[in-house]
């Protein structure tokens, strides 16, 4: 396969996942959404820090723990002040650990919008390889995406996967959640350019 013959998939985070957990002022349990704010709380030199996130229905608030009773001499200095300036990344990065969460709140709503940007290298030929990034696991399925690619059903993707026309490399299972750089094999003459691009 010419290695011009690439397209690249970039699935874009549109929004950060919701927490489903109790409201002390609704009284019951609710979602929040991510403010994009620190709070960050100096004790003499030792700090706590909190990612902020807030009720969808009232003012309530929750925190989500970063850090806690941490030297300040043992954060790294860039990511203090990332801390201190409510850098957006940086509140993206901790809002999508998923798993740690999980651990916090009743339900993490991972359903969220998304951007898919494609770019496509080269002419069409039998052989094609879709490589896809993704800056934020956010538990999108690889059948899923696959599936919205090329406007089929999940069937037909799961189908094609199984006679060979669609390989995986890594080599995982199309029911896997999607990670970054996983690249896609694309086999046979069943699809167009149009699709594609």
């Amino acid at each position: 396969m010419s290695s011009n013959n690439v397209l690249t998939c970039e699935i874009i985070a549109q929004e950060t996942p919701y927490v489903t957990r109790n409201c002390s002022k609704c009284k019951r349990i609710t979602e929040f959404n991510c403010s994009e704010k620190f709070r960050v709380n100096a004790n003499q030199k030792m700090v706590d820090i909190w990612l902020i996130y807030n009720c969808i229905h009232c003012e309530g608030t929750w925190n989500y723990p970063i850090l806690s009773r941490v030297h300040v001499n043992k954060i790294n200095s860039i990511l203090h002040e990332k801390f201190m300036n409510n850098d957006q990344e940086t509140s993206w990065y901790y809002a999508f650990q998923i798993n740690q969460l999980r651990k916090l709140c009743k339900d993490v709503n991972t359903d969220i919008r998304y951007e898919l940007r494609k770019e496509y290298l080269g002419s069409m030929t039998n052989e094609t390889t879709i490589r896809l990034c993704c800056k934020y696991d956010f538990g999108l399925r690889i059948d899923k995406l696959i599936a919205e690619i090329f406007d089929i059903s999940r069937t037909k993707v799961n189908k094609l996967a199984q006679d060979g026309m669609l390989l995986l490399h890594p080599k995982i299972n199309m029911k896997n959640k999607i990670t970054d750089d996983i690249q896609i094999t694309v086999k046979g003459d069943w699809y167009s350019i149009d699709t594609l691009t």
